[in-house]
């Protein structure tokens, strides 16, 4: 999923700087930026530990990192400072002739139509939806979120909704 939303990332965030509407890439930038940490990294972090063995841990952290790798040079142009702090610490993990001295050498990224899967973000983007609306409910009655629910229940008239959140 995350890999599919970086490719749309990318996509728009060419378009746009074509355009030179530089004006709508960060808050989109920012908003990626809020779904790798909150949703991804949270999401999975057990897996990223080896919680589920060492073959899904290596290839989860290698997503993170590729995508980490992405957004950095994605966002060199707006933020040249701290994306060039970034990229210094990451660079060590990457083949040394594949090190660049500054993110600023490097190519701008180029989506990766292959990772785009609509459909995959779109069952994310319910999932993400599902899970705010009971937070607020949560919310709503006083119930923290450190507490424990012992069952929730959708009603929702859209199977195919239904489907995508199972």
């Amino acid at each position: 999923w995350i890999q599919a939303a970086a490719a749309g990332l990318l996509q728009f965030v060419n378009k746009e700087m074509k355009a030179y509407r530089l004006y709508t890439v960060v808050p989109r930038l920012l908003k990626f930026m809020d779904d790798l940490t909150n949703w991804y990294v949270k999401m999975n972090r057990n897996r990223l530990k080896g919680a589920k063995g060492a073959a899904e841990a290596d290839l989860s952290i290698r997503v993170l990192f590729q995508v980490l790798m992405t957004l950095v040079r994605s966002m060199a142009p707006f933020t040249p400072m701290f994306c060039e702090v970034l990229y210094l610490n990451l660079r060590h993990l990457l083949p040394e002739a594949e090190r660049a001295n500054s993110v600023h050498f490097l190519p701008f990224p180029q989506p990766n139509l292959d990772a785009l899967d609509e459909r995959m973000e779109l069952k994310v983007q319910r999932m993400q939806a599902l899970i705010e609306k009971g937070r607020a409910a949560r919310d709503k009655r006083g119930i923290s979120l450190r507490t424990p629910v012992r069952a929730v229940q959708i009603i929702c008239p859209d199977k195919e909704l239904l489907a995508d959140l199972e």
